[in-house]
């Protein structure tokens, strides 16, 4: 061999091991970035002689990528169903906190019952009427409570599909800055990551697949079939709503859909085109399951207020009279039953500090003059009526009761499918992270290219060393 071919063959050699280096020292730099793909090289030998790098690649499991990103998108989805169903929980409580309303529906009945047996004292009249307004005011704050999950979701909705938006723009960029590096023969590693942060990104709020085009660019099309990046990115709007009150729904146009264009995009069950993801979940949480928390809580309002309506002691009740419990000061209807717990409130005829006289807890909210303090007997209706059991709700006691049992059942279903999706994702998580960056792997690998580079470095040396030797013989 001569000694131009020795040059030729060593130089070569250290621009491979170079270029080895410069990999593995990208690898080593983000061995704990989950969104980077290790790369490697392929070296083989020229014909002419001399080390030659064939191919540089990304180590990427494309079936777990996609298999990822739907659970992804599936745990994303369970965890908001989860976080809403713990909040409307926490709005009626739990029957043994003293906060919650079982407790204070309990402590109400205990002070009427109290009262009873002594309906000439004022001190437990007035412990009645404070049990009373406390009931009514957990019903508001528990109203109040589930109106902000809605307005919440509202508000993460807008954000996620801005969120979205960008996302795919910048998506469709990357597929421009890719195709041209690929056409001018630069490397893509970097973007390819980038883009694929995005599409995990893409994948928490709606699952999405994958379709490979030219020159490693890719089209996005949900699980349902939406397309939503193909030459361009589709454009979703959403118009985010400032108040939402209990009577807003979106099936009267009181709220905001997604749109595309002229279209409107069904998110109202797991078939939608958008659907299976978190956004689903706030969705189904502004629309479905706050709507019907706030159905539960009004219902055993209505419940509570219509059955201290026309008590049999009270003889001078109108027609249409409110009783103990009033819809801001009106009786209580099936017709306004909608926010009712949000507008539940004590009758002010009871009420001193509003102008009222204790003494009618006794002696009914209609009556002239005070009558005897030894009569119990309205007393005793207001107790008789929470106890007495309704052909479909039970006694009063029975209904907070099934609300709030069906609350915890659903909290115990809501966290059991978190779990298992949790799982789920940790495990593809785990299998995902074992394609990734090997510390030990690659320090082996940058061993061996120190050694390769001290060998052709030596070649050079001894190349430059004969050539000397010839120039000072000569």
């Amino acid at each position: 061999m001569s000694l131009a071919n020795s040059i030729s063959n060593a130089f070569s050699g250290l621009i491979v091991t170079s270029r080895a280096a410069q990999y593995v020292s990208s690898n080593l730099a983000n061995a704990l970035n989950e969104n980077y793909a290790r790369q490697e090289i392929e070296i083989s030998s020229s014909q002419n002689g001399g080390a030659l790098l064939l191919n540089s690649s990304r180590i990427v499991d494309r079936a777990l990528v996609a298999d990822r990103r739907n659970t992804m998108a599936e745990q994303n989805l369970v965890s908001a169903q989860t976080e809403a169903v713990i909040v409307f929980e926490q709005a009626v409580g739990f029957p043994n906190e003293p906060s919650s309303v079982p407790a204070h529906l309990n402590r109400f009945d205990a002070t009427l019952r109290y009262l009873e047996s002594d309906p000439g004292s004022d001190v437990r009249l007035r412990d009645v009427l404070s049990s009373a307004q406390s009931l009514s005011a957990r019903l508001n704050a528990s109203e109040s409570t589930i109106q902000s999950k809605r307005q919440q979701a509202d508000s993460q909705i807008a954000i996620a599909v801005d969120r979205l938006n960008t996302n795919l723009d910048q998506i469709v960029t990357l597929n421009a800055k890719i195709v041209e590096a690929n056409v001018n023969g630069r490397d893509t590693h970097s973007l390819l990551d980038q883009r694929q942060k995005l599409v995990d990104e893409v994948s928490e709020l709606v699952p999405v697949r994958e379709m490979r085009r030219s020159r490693d660019a890719i089209s996005l099309v949900t699980a349902n079939g939406m397309m939503l990046i193909d030459s361009s990115a589709k454009r979703l709007e959403f118009t985010k709503s400032n108040l939402i009150l209990p009577h807003m729904l979106v099936e009267n146009d009181d709220l905001s859909t997604i749109t595309s264009g002229t279209d409107d995009v069904d998110l109202g069950d797991s078939n939608g085109p958008l659907s299976g993801g978190r956004l689903q979940a706030l969705f189904e949480i502004r629309d479905q399951s706050a709507v019907h928390a706030q159905d539960q809580i009004d219902t055993f309002a209505l419940d509570l207020a219509s059955r201290l309506h026309d008590l049999p002691s009270d003889t001078l009740a109108l027609p249409g009279a409110p009783g103990l419990f009033t819809d801001a000061s009106l009786r209580a209807t099936a017709v306004d039953k909608t926010g009712l717990a949000g507008r539940l409130s004590v009758n002010t005829k009871t009420d001193p500090d509003a102008g009222g006289e204790l003494w009618r807890i006794r002696g009914g909210f209609h009556e002239a003059t005070e009558t005897s303090k030894g009569d119990a007997s309205f007393i005793s209706d207001m107790i008789s009526r929470l106890a007495q059991n309704h052909s479909t709700n039970g006694s009063s006691f029975d209904v907070i009761s099934e609300i709030t049992s069906q609350a915890a059942q659903n909290v115990s279903s809501c966290e059991q499918r978190l779990s298992f999706a949790s799982a789920q994702l940790d495990q593809l998580t785990q299998m995902h992270l074992a394609n990734g960056v090997d510390t030990d792997a690659e320090l082996e690998k940058l061993l061996r290219i120190e050694t390769n580079y001290a060998a052709n470095a030596k070649v050079l040396q001894a190349v430059d060393e004969m050539f000397s030797e010839i120039l000072r013989i000569n």
